[in-house]
């Protein structure tokens, strides 16, 4: 039997990699309970997801699958001018005939119809949505709705997307969905990439690096066509500026890791945009005291336990498969970091300054300093003045008289000591350690 194609869903350009458990149980969700939220991460893939689950149950929706792009859509001063703009957004996308104002309007308008309406970035406008789908559910008994988000309208099922499947670098499996995603992306820019042996191994930490995240996968993989991804990995030891401008065939939003990730801060509220500061100077799992404690360096910290359920709703923080425990992407640490080393300011406490699970979820850790106070050999401390004097690498070399392997190699132990991701930070802790005598390292001089 031949399906006609009804509807607006744009056709697929590239292969669909590693969410095919995720379409089934989807797409069994979506019949029964004709509404369904796929939620996750900035760049987890929740519109590719929600496109194939739309894709599967086209069969029972001879009206067609309709995609409703929302994320230019504004949200208004108001539900109402909210509600309005959703309404005209989707019927646009429908082309349906005036007189569709309202919800109401939309829903009587479908009464009859046996579609699917996906409607894509919900996030700015939950509660329009609820109301829409609300109205349209009641009075279109075969109609479907399904929407994507970093967190889940209140109403319906809701399928939640983590990262991709992770390998181990030092023992990496070229058939990990993560590192199968890369490759498909590198030989798409660059046909004579090949998955040999010696670059698996990069190849399996770079997705290791941006926590299987597909669109920074993507990106990065976009990058093959002028870096090898050695090279690609060294760029990324300063963040996650080399995945930025990459991306001219994504949407606008999609284009940079950055620009995902703004839009989810831009998105959250005071305090929760306060707590992801602070917490971003956690690096690995932590807990609630870890965070209490963490929040609590920053000031006054009241109802930390329901601003963490808050971030979890969002898509902000993961939680582990251990009760009580969580985990904040890189890629949304990496971009709370960055914000304070380009501004100088910070909501939080400075990167680093906290205890991290890997001390104990529980212990007596957390200290009020920087991990690189006492931590850096004064070789390593010459390094970090001249960064802050804004010398390169090869710079520093000529002023000290040493090789610049040695220098890249004293970079990345400060790096590694600081918890830092670029050479912005590197410098701020220098200019805040000239007000603090005491953070001087006093360990012996290396070459």
């Amino acid at each position: 039997m031949i399906v006609r194609r009804v509807g607006n869903l744009a056709a697929e350009m590239t292969s669909f990699v590693g969410r095919d458990d995720e379409v089934v149980a989807g797409a069994a969700m979506l019949a029964e309970g004709r509404l369904l939220t796929v939620a996750g991460p900035a760049g987890v893939g929740k519109s590719r997801t929600a496109l194939r689950i739309a894709m599967a149950l086209r069969r029972s929706c001879p009206d067609g699958l309709w995609h409703v792009e929302l994320s230019r859509v504004a949200a208004g001063r108001s539900a109402a001018e909210g509600e309005a703009a959703l309404v005209e957004a989707v019927a646009r996308a429908l082309a349906l005939d005036g007189g569709v104002s309202s919800a109401r309007d939309l829903a009587a308008a479908l009464r009859e119809r046996r579609a699917l309406l996906l409607l894509d970035t919900c996030d700015h406008l939950i509660g329009p949505v609820v109301r829409l789908a609300e109205h349209v559910l009641a009075a279109a008994p075969r109609m479907h709705i399904l929407a994507t988000g970093r967190r889940a309208i209140p109403v319906g099922e809701v399928l939640r997307l983590r990262p991709l499947p992770l390998t181990d670098p030092a023992a990496p499996d070229p058939a990990s969905p993560s590192v199968v995603l890369f490759a498909d992306r590198a030989v798409a820019v660059d046909p004579d990439f090949r998955l040999t042996g010696e670059v698996l191994p990069a190849v399996a930490e770079i997705c290791r690096r941006v926590d299987g995240l597909p669109l920074a996968i993507e990106l990065a993989a976009a990058r093959t066509r002028s870096l090898s991804p050695g090279e690609l990995l060294a760029m990324m030891d300063g963040g996650f500026s080399v995945l930025s401008g990459v991306g001219a065939a994504f949407p606008s939003r999609h284009r940079d890791l950055r620009a995902a990730v703004a839009w989810s801060y831009n998105l959250c509220e005071k305090r929760q945009r306060a707590l992801w500061d602070v917490l971003a100077a956690v690096k690995g799992p932590f807990d609630l005291a870890a965070a209490e404690r963490a929040a609590a360096q920053a000031g006054p910290a009241d109802d930390v336990a329901d601003v963490l359920a808050e971030l979890v709703e969002r898509s902000i923080l993961l939680r582990e498969p251990t009760p009580s425990h969580y985990r904040m992407p890189d890629v949304y640490r990496w971009f709370a970091l960055e914000r304070y080393g380009a501004t100088g300011s910070w909501t939080g406490a400075p990167a680093g300054a906290v205890t991290t699970h890997a001390e104990g979820p529980s212990g007596d850790g957390a200290r009020a300093g920087h991990p690189l106070d006492h931590a850096l050999t004064p070789r390593e401390l010459q390094v970090a003045e001249l960064i802050a004097e804004g010398l390169s690498n090869a710079q520093i070399a000529r002023n000290l008289q040493i090789a610049k392997r040695t220098v890249d190699a004293h970079v990345r132990n400060i790096l590694a000591k600081g918890r830092l991701v670029s050479r912005t930070q590197i410098a701020a802790w220098v200019a805040e350690r000239e007000h603090r005598p005491d953070a001087f390292s006093g360990k012996e001089p290396d070459v």
